[in-house]
């Protein structure tokens, strides 16, 4: 039978003297106090994991004193019973102790790449920046829920709202993450009333879109007026200029990219990673997109693999914000905003089918839109050139009725 050790008591430890050699006591269950030469005095746990014996500190005496010694004792056997090696357990809550807000936004955006697009991850980087500037560099269990409601209401104050809504949602998916992961034990987004913070989201349901032929025509001569009413830049200019004909959504207009591109056949090929439905898309291109793709080529191509390079910087595309900005200054504030082009293609296509003789299938497609009937989906395949002869034609039918005009 093993020997038990009596428990020390607070006088015995504070009469222990140093020797010339270091020494030990025993206080029961795998706690010893530690006596070295130099007349230090700290707290050391011994135990079994794996087949193998074990050493870890508790502390220096007197700052850990006897009480607080034997409760981590308890908290060590606990893990132990449960299969866990304190030691990475403390080493994992020391870690995690000092884990900025910025660390788990990271960790959180690498496990969102291997499920979103490049498009999503970008715009989530962008829409977070905005509280990571000022929160980034503070350990996540410091931050207050304060410090978060502050965060949107800067934001509000500068009028984007929309982006406060997003930056909220965004932020509770991450602190829901810290808890899983178990850097912190409770989600202080959750006990945030977002009816009393947020100011509320005008945005509809359905985004608003210009579908009348008379209105259309004056959306493209207002178009053709955004380089000399607003001076912008040349990348916003020639973006407005192509989305009419090939109406895909903002972030693949915005991070269009030269390689994708095969001017002599006329397709833009958009890989699945920056696709909404996670499938590749060959887009057919009209006559008149490709006269604008060439038109700007000499001023983008040689600087930024974008075909539409931000004016700031090269490295990438013209932000979502630029281009909602720009429809808001030609008068299009709640009219049309740019995903009304897709709107906008899909109205007139289904209105007139009987001009281009092309199904609604054709249509869908042309949008890059998954087949909703299931049934019909596990028969009829996807793939990037599905209808594509026949998107080619729809397209280039529609570039030519928006010349018409």
């Amino acid at each position: 039978m093993p020997k038990i050790s009596k428990p020390l008591t607070t006088t015995e430890i504070k009469n222990f003297k140093p020797k010339d050699k270091q020494y030990k006591k025993p206080d029961g269950r795998g706690l010893w106090l530690v006596v070295r030469p130099t007349g230090a005095k700290y707290w050391r746990y011994d135990f079994k994991y794996g087949g193998k014996n074990l050493s870890m500190s508790f502390g220096v005496y007197p700052e850990v004193g006897l009480k607080e010694a034997r409760e981590k004792r308890s908290a060590a056997r606990e893990l132990l019973s449960k299969n866990i090696n304190p030691i990475s357990e403390k080493r994992i809550k020391k870690a995690s102790e000092s884990l900025t807000l910025q660390n788990v936004i990271d960790e959180w955006i690498d496990l969102r790449k291997k499920s979103s697009s490049i498009a999503t991850i970008t715009q989530n980087k962008r829409i977070l920046k905005n509280i990571t500037d000022w929160l980034g560099n503070i350990a996540i269990k410091d931050i207050k829920r304060v410090d978060i409601i502050s965060a949107l209401e800067k934001l509000q104050s500068r009028g984007v709202i929309e982006t406060a809504h997003r930056l909220l949602s965004l932020i509770n998916k991450i602190y829901m993450f810290a808890v899983t992961k178990e850097y912190i034990e409770h989600n202080i987004i959750a006990d945030i009333d977002k009816k009393s913070v947020l100011i509320p989201n005008q945005k509809d349901t359905h985004l608003a879109a210009i579908t009348e032929p008379k209105d259309i025509k004056q959306l493209l001569l207002d178009i053709n007026s955004i380089g000399e009413k607003l001076k912008s830049d040349i990348s916003t200019i020639f973006i407005f200029k192509l989305i009419p004909y090939v109406f895909v959504r903002s972030e693949n207009i915005r991070l269009m990219c030269w390689d994708n591109i095969n001017l002599e056949k006329g397709v833009w090929e958009i890989p699945k990673e920056k696709m909404k439905m996670k499938v590749d898309f060959v887009c057919p291109l009209p006559k008149q997109a490709i006269d604008i793709l060439k038109q700007i080529e000499p001023f983008s191509r040689h600087r930024s693999r974008f075909v539409f390079p931000s004016p700031y910087k090269n490295d990438r595309g013209v932000s979502g914000a630029t281009l909602s900005d720009t429809l808001n200054k030609l008068g299009y504030q709640n009219k049309h905003t740019f995903h009304g082009f897709r709107s906008m293609f899909s109205t007139i296509a289904h209105e007139l089918y009987k001009e281009h003789g092309f199904h609604s299938d054709i249509i869908e497609s042309c949008l890059a839109h998954k087949e909703k009937n299931k049934v019909k989906a596990a028969y009829n395949r996807e793939s990037k050139y599905k209808y594509f002869e026949e998107k080619k034609e729809l397209i280039q039918w529609y570039a030519d009725w928006l010349d018409r005009l």
